[in-house]
């Protein structure tokens, strides 16, 4: 059975719209997983908005199911559930998985940016049956084993793997590289060796790859790797496909392109035998 994956939002931080951004896309983070059956989205970011009339259309009033996984509640995550149209279909279900959050509860902080201060329709006006779930170790989804590890990121975040009978995705966005930001120290390089195991083989790796070298002397701490970080975790987890992911906002699709070309060479200078490209909106896969 395969795997189809699409990248419905690919940017980080905040949506950027305009002629520099046209084919890689100015959504923020949104991914659809289909095995088997399964809906399974991996954060709401704006990209969620277009998704959501793909699925309207395709469902034509027949109930859906859908997993959908938080990394975290940073606004360019969880932007565009509003305006997710099968969360408003009363025969619809939606299981939201995420981690507790930082000094409130995943559910409290996801439903308090439909606050009336903040928007005009709350949570509880969506008709679709909506069950969070807290996620803090590995669980089944539908059945499909789901890997959970916690990144390098301030607050609460965290990374998902999935194994389909057909492939094995990991989605890890949001994640600085611990060695770039403490050293070369027993603890950094350890934290390192953990997230490099959770990523071990995959057959795709969606991961984050912001910041060139220019933005980490600025942005270093802010929770985002460098390509080149990006680059070496794929060639020591030995994965089969690299998708650098979380595009910086102020980076145009030419320099992308240039970011690709650099990893390209980085990955043959050390070894790396996988397919390496940067998401694209629009873009699908098929594993």
């Amino acid at each position: 059975m395969s795997v189809r994956i699409r990248f419905w939002g690919v940017r980080g931080s905040i949506p950027v719209p305009g002629p520099t951004t046209l084919r890689y896309g100015g959504n923020t983070p949104c991914v659809e997983l289909r095995e088997n059956g399964n809906v399974f989205i991996c954060d709401s970011g704006t990209g969620i908005r277009e998704l959501g009339v793909k699925l309207f259309k395709e469902f034509a009033g027949r109930p859906m199911e859908a997993d959908v996984f938080i990394t975290h509640t940073h606004w360019d995550h969880i932007q565009g559930w509003p305006f997710f149209l099968p969360a408003y279909g009363p025969k619809n279900r939606m299981r939201i998985h995420s981690a507790h959050g930082v000094g409130a509860g995943f559910e409290e902080i996801f439903r308090s940016q439909m606050a009336h201060n903040f928007f005009p329709v709350e949570v509880n006006d969506m008709a679709a049956k909506l069950e969070f779930i807290r996620v803090d170790r590995p669980f089944e989804a539908r059945g499909v084993p789901v890997g959970v590890i916690f990144t390098n990121h301030p607050g609460v975040d965290v990374g998902y793997r999935f194994e389909f009978s057909g492939a094995s995705v990991v989605y890890l966005t949001d994640h600085e590289c611990n060695r770039a930001l403490g050293g070369e120290q027993d603890f950094y390089s350890g934290q390192d060796r953990l997230v490099a195991e959770f990523c071990k083989g995959c057959d795709l790796l969606i991961c984050d790859a912001q910041y060139d070298d220019e933005d980490y002397k600025i942005k270093r701490g802010w929770g985002h790797s460098r390509w080149r970080d990006t680059v070496r975790l794929a060639v020591e987890s030995k994965v089969k496909r690299l998708a650098l992911f979380h595009h910086e906002p102020t980076r145009s699709d030419d320099g992308i392109d240039k970011t690709v070309e650099q990893s390209k060479a980085l990955a043959k200078g050390l070894g790396g035998a996988f397919e390496l490209f940067a998401a694209k909106e629009g873009q699908e896969l098929e594993l």
